[in-house]
């Protein structure tokens, strides 16, 4: 009996199933919209590689052409601040020259100009001695002229044609010539008084030419290192 019923279900849910599939396909048209899918291809099979240990990312490098030409950029600009400094030194150094020597000018220039006064001075007093002597003469000149009157007198009272007596025009005469000698004497001393005088004018002009040719020397040198100066901050500066 319990076979029976077993194969009694066992029909009854076959025949079950073929209606469901039946009916399902009934409904839908199920050849048109449901297509096979293509087959695969077999996989091959390779043989799996060991895992190797990830590698952290690098960090980026930096660029080394823009560090370079950084470094350039800085390396001219330190040497033209440093060609600058130098040539700033040395235009100092070229006006302090010329500086230094128009002062040594300067002073020479004024050593020639006090020397230039004395020796002024000098001949002046030469010519004011020189003029003194010439006055004395002028009077001795007078003398000897009276004198002269006096020895003429002299004779005339020898024959008695005069008052005076010639001890007395002797007399007179003897004061006249000792008033020539004196202003010759005078004279003399004057004029030479004036050569004195003349010979410190002519030592002071020495001098003088001596320092105004060292002046102009120093004055020249003093433009050549103006004018080195001047071309040097043109050119560089």
């Amino acid at each position: 009996m319990g076979a029976q019923e077993d194969s009694a279900r066992k029909k009854e849910f076959q025949k079950r199933t073929d209606e469901d599939i039946d009916s399902f396909l009934a409904r839908t048209d199920f050849s048109r919209s449901v297509q096979p899918a293509p087959a695969k291809a077999p996989v091959e099979t390779r043989p799996v590689k060991p895992a190797e240990p990830k590698k952290e990312p690098a960090e980026p490098l930096p660029v080394r052409e823009t560090a370079e030409e950084d470094q350039e950029e800085a390396i001219k600009a330190a040497r033209a601040s440093r060609a600058e400094r130098e040539a700033y030194q040395d235009v100092a150094i070229l006006r302090k020259k010329a500086h230094a020597f128009g002062h040594k000018a300067a002073k020479l220039n004024h050593k020639y100009k006090a020397n230039e006064a004395k020796a002024q001075k000098c001949s002046a007093k030469a010519v004011a001695y020189r003029e003194k002597a010439a006055e004395r003469r002028e009077k001795g000149k007078d003398f000897k002229e009276r004198a002269k009157e006096y020895e003429s007198e002299l004779v005339g009272a020898a024959q008695g044609k005069t008052e005076l007596s010639p001890e007395s025009l002797r007399t007179r005469i003897a004061q006249m010539e000792r008033k020539v000698a004196k202003e010759d004497e005078i004279a003399r001393r004057n004029e030479s008084k004036a050569a004195a005088q003349s010979a410190k004018a002519a030592k002071f002009r020495s001098k003088a030419a001596k320092f105004l040719e060292q002046s102009r020397l120093f004055e020249s040198e003093s433009r050549r290192y103006a004018k080195r100066a001047d071309n040097l901050e043109k050119a560089g500066i």
